[in-house]
């Protein structure tokens, strides 16, 4: 790390928190970008870890993407609940409690090694879900190597969760975005030299490889992690190695606020994987057409994320100050420069469809890419649509969970996907037979409804009274 950018780590992380701190667009865009950008680099690696595993064998690449997904969706639970680490810290540093920031980052530690055990222990029995899935041969082979890989992986995240929370939660994002780049970085090489055998590395095919390589990335990003936090100027602000102790009531406090956060993380993946499942028992045709547009979607959204998460530091730490104005200034400011961005989105999606579609090409099947462009076409002009709508529902969202308010939210999201993700869907597509038009228009409708009751509970001012710390 340079001379320069260690200054910049130490004006961020160790200095004090204003006590009239005024929120701008300024603060929140210094936060969001850096934010962005490690979102960015993280979905260019897995395109590319994806794409030499794809080179390397079609059929391992086939297991990849499932036992990913069910892996992923398994630890998001329990990397969900550490990841309420930076909102406590947030919102103890926005109090002034830096030693309170550094014992809250230990005990997201201790519930890593406990959680680590955990997926170990499951893993034996959860890799059975690909036998349920009516998965033979090869594919299945390939599948439960790739998963038990994952789930290492997932233990390590764990910890790269619990040491990260600290930067997070004291809004030194810049950290993240170098730590993160340079992960996935080390993970492309890695994914390189061991799916291939460069370089006198073993060849280890598509599975091993990409599994060790992830694992060995993740590890890196661990190791710098605990580097930075043991730096002279962090030590003496927070002093990390003095706070090591176990902290009951912290604890406590984790799991109480956490465990509703992990079980929303794990339900918005599940359920987005039933979506797709039901849609696919339309045939490959309507999947096709789904997959690009929530593609596009994706890509599209994840800036939106980033602003979420920005706004939710800031959100953390006003609470903690007890500054609740600025907490609402702060809801405000990002919904406004979330909403000049969905202008932009708008614009492009309505303008310019047949050209974002294109990208996925049709090979040699031109007449049959055609069709499916006029398909997905009202599909993307549609998405442009809920895409307003989710993104001030992510940014109000993500404020209520930053100030404790996680058990509403998670309720909102077992009960109200249930019905527009399912329900509606296997209605819609597989009994009575409708194009997935109709699921969007159900989508948008959703979208709007998760926004109605997020909007209500913010203006109804609960979350004032909700203590985290």
């Amino acid at each position: 790390m340079s001379s320069e950018t260690e200054k910049a780590h130490d004006a961020v992380v160790i200095g004090p928190a204003s006590r009239e701190q005024s929120i701008s667009i300024k603060t929140i865009l210094r936060i969001t970008l850096p934010v962005i950008l490690s979102m960015f680099s993280l979905n260019l690696m897995v395109f590319v870890d994806r794409a030499f595993v794809s080179m390397y064998d079609l059929g391992q690449f086939a297991a990849v993407v499932p036992a990913g997904n069910v892996g992923t969706a398994i630890s998001s639970i329990f990397i969900g609940i550490v990841g309420f680490v930076s909102t406590l810290i947030a919102q103890y540093y926005g109090a002034g409690k830096y030693l309170k920031c550094a014992s809250s980052m230990w005990q997201g530690v201790y519930l890593s090694i406990f959680f680590s055990a955990v997926l170990l222990l499951v893993s034996p029995l959860a890799v059975n879900i690909f036998d349920w899935m009516g998965h033979t041969g090869e594919l299945l082979a390939y599948e439960k190597q790739f998963f038990y890989l994952i789930m290492v992986s997932s233990c390590v995240q764990l910890f790269i969760t619990a040491f990260s929370g600290l930067f997070r939660g004291v809004a030194s994002t810049t950290v993240i975005m170098m730590v993160g780049i340079l992960s996935n970085v080390f993970n492309v090489l890695f994914d390189w030299l061991l799916i291939f055998g460069k370089l006198g590395f073993p060849e280890l095919g598509g599975i091993w490889g990409s599994g060790l390589a992830i694992i060995g990335s993740s590890v890196l990003a661990v190791i710098v992690y605990m580097i930075l936090l043991g730096r002279r100027g962090v030590q003496a602000k927070y002093e990390i190695s003095a706070q090591m102790k176990w902290d009951g009531a912290l604890l406590r406090k984790l799991l109480h606020f956490g465990f509703p956060a992990g079980i929303q993380a794990f339900l918005g993946t599940g359920y987005f994987s039933l979506l797709l499942l039901i849609i696919g028992k339309t045939g490959e045709f309507p999947l096709s057409a789904s997959n690009i547009a929530f593609t596009i979607e994706g890509v599209s959204i994840f800036p939106i994320w980033g602003l979420g998460a920005a706004i939710a530091i800031i959100a953390g730490q006003e609470k903690g100050a007890g500054r609740i104005d600025n907490v609402r200034k702060a809801a405000k400011l990002g919904l406004g420069i979330g909403l000049v961005f969905n202008v932009l989105i708008i614009v492009i999606f309505n303008l310019f469809p047949q050209a974002l579609i294109s990208i996925f090409g049709g090979g040699g099947q031109q007449d049959t890419f055609l069709k499916l462009m006029a398909v997905t076409v009202p599909l993307v002009r549609l998405t442009s649509l809920w895409i307003v709508f989710d993104t001030m529902q992510i940014i109000i969202g993500n404020v209520l969970r930053a100030v404790g308010d996680t058990m509403f939210m998670m309720v909102i999201y077992i009960v109200v996907p249930i019905l527009f993700y399912i329900v509606i869907p296997y209605l819609f597509s597989v009994v009575w037979g409708l194009s997935l038009i109709w699921i969007w228009i159900a989508l948008v409708v959703y979208s709007m409804l998760m926004l109605l009751l997020v909007s209500v509970r913010f203006m109804g001012g609960k979350w004032k009274r909700i203590e985290v710390i």
